[in-house]
């Protein structure tokens, strides 16, 4: 556990916080554990912590066994949580962030039977089938009891093959001469992912596409068609596979929240569990 928390934060004064214990014995603990292993886990530089391949191959497996853990102490002390769960959200955030991670909550509530319900309309829980609503920004439903549970990125990405021979992108100024693609359904006072806040000085890009959502320019950006603007919680596994590339390393800050929506009577307990989940994987991103 104490070897986890240093490695998740890279530091052994921050998972000395989180134990409350003293940094010097996180330290020592590791060492311990090092010497019992026969491998270093960290490089101890002086600006930080880093970790070893060795460490960060023994985190990624600590994590998951104390996941497994998590989930079979949960099975045995809660009690049983059952019903038909509906959760609307919009195209982009279901298929690329919920239904990826669904199966952990299905492994934690098998009796919960999920219906997700999507589209690019905000449903209103007061005229909707929908148990729960999951939002992209400031709006919610009068008299509906909502809860923000997640902030996200904006960066800028692209397929490897648009890139080939061109020479590395460290400013926005270099974007310049691209084919860019547009999401229309941008939610209003969100500046973060509309292009005139990147594309503030340069020559103009070579050609534009104006698609109606997010789905369809993440799936354009796939094809090689252009630059996109996206939301970073929503192409993880695309990065990771290397089916897009980041094409400048800094990020902004999102203005608006993902939230969460529910009715102001809602107390069942497989409701509650999904709000609980998702705050969860939210802190997990």
């Amino acid at each position: 556990m104490t070897f986890e928390v240093a490695a998740r934060h890279c530091s052994f004064a921050r998972g000395a916080a989180e134990l409350n214990v003293t940094p010097a014995a996180v330290s020592q603990q590791v060492r311990l554990l090092e010497d019992r292993l026969g491998h270093k886990l960290f490089v101890r530089k002086a600006r930080g912590l880093e970790l070893t391949k060795v460490g960060r191959d023994f985190a990624r497996d600590i994590r998951a066994g104390l996941h497994t853990l998590q989930v079979a102490t949960q099975t045995l002390t809660k009690p049983r949580v059952e019903g038909r769960l509906r959760v609307a959200t919009f195209h982009s955030f279901g298929l690329f962030w919920v239904l990826p991670r669904l199966p952990d909550f299905r492994e934690r509530y098998p009796d919960v039977d999920v219906r997700l319900i999507l589209g690019n309309e905000r449903v209103s829980l007061s005229g909707s089938e929908a148990d729960l609503s999951i939002r992209f920004g400031t709006q919610s439903d009068e008299g509906c009891v909502t809860e923000d549970f997640m902030r996200d990125t904006a960066i800028v990405v692209a397929s490897p093959e648009i890139l080939t021979g061109r020479p590395v992108m460290t400013k926005s100024a270099d974007l310049a001469g691209f084919p860019i693609l547009h999401d229309e359904a941008v939610a209003e006072g969100e500046r973060r992912l509309r292009w005139s806040d990147w594309l503030k000085h340069g020559s103009p890009p070579q050609a534009e596409c104006y698609l109606p959502d997010g789905l369809s320019v993440i799936q354009a950006c796939l094809l090689g068609q252009g630059l996109a603007i996206v939301r970073s919680s929503l192409v993880g596994s695309h990065l990771q596979a290397g089916r897009l590339v980041r094409v400048l390393a800094h990020e902004k800050i999102l203005d608006l929240p993902y939230r969460v929506v529910t009715r102001p009577s809602e107390a069942r307990d497989h409701v509650h569990a999904f709000k609980e989940w998702l705050k969860e994987m939210a802190e997990r991103r």
